[in-house]
């Protein structure tokens, strides 16, 4: 039997400046909006740069927000672009707020536990993308196309479970 994606995998922890912890966590979905972001699973190992010639705390804020998307999380919020040839992207970066209050994890977030976010993006991503004998990964820089059924100018937050639909007509 061969083991995938283990996408409850908690590698890391991260501390808000409120004092909540997070557990970074990527799930498909999670998976999928870096992918969205940054184009590919490669370009997402690679977003963070150890040169100090790129900018860095933009992509972590990225990386670590995917990681915290999810029930009792933080909700992700973005705009999509379609191009000429229906490509579509998102332009420019994801805001993440917290489902409770709408804080933005961007605010959360202080820029001398860099080193933290890092070694828990590290620790989560690597064991989600951890799987015995790997036959169903796919190969290095391979990318997913999705599809959507429209424009977004942003996501809209989920729906509880305990949502019930109106009867048409009322």
């Amino acid at each position: 039997m061969t083991a995938g994606l283990d996408l409850l995998a908690d590698g890391g922890t991260v501390t808000l400046t409120d004092g909540t912890e997070v557990p970074l966590r990527y799930s498909f979905r999670a998976l999928a909006l870096l992918e969205a972001r940054f184009g590919s699973v490669a370009n997402v190992q690679n977003a963070i740069d150890t040169t100090g010639t790129k900018p860095s705390f933009g992509p972590i804020m990225q990386l670590v927000g995917a990681g915290t998307v999810g029930p009792g999380g933080f909700e992700p919020h973005f705009r999509e672009h379609q191009d000429a040839k229906g490509d579509r992207k998102i332009a420019g970066d994801i805001v993440f707020r917290r489902r409770t209050d709408g804080a933005d994890l961007a605010d959360l977030l202080h820029p001398g536990h860099l080193s933290q976010y890092v070694d828990a993006f590290n620790a989560s991503f690597s064991k989600a993308l951890a799987a015995l004998g790997n036959d169903d990964a796919p190969p290095t820089g391979a990318t997913v196309e999705t599809v959507s059924p429209g424009l977004s100018a942003t996501t809209s937050p989920s729906v509880p479970s305990t949502f019930s639909r109106a009867p048409s007509g009322t």
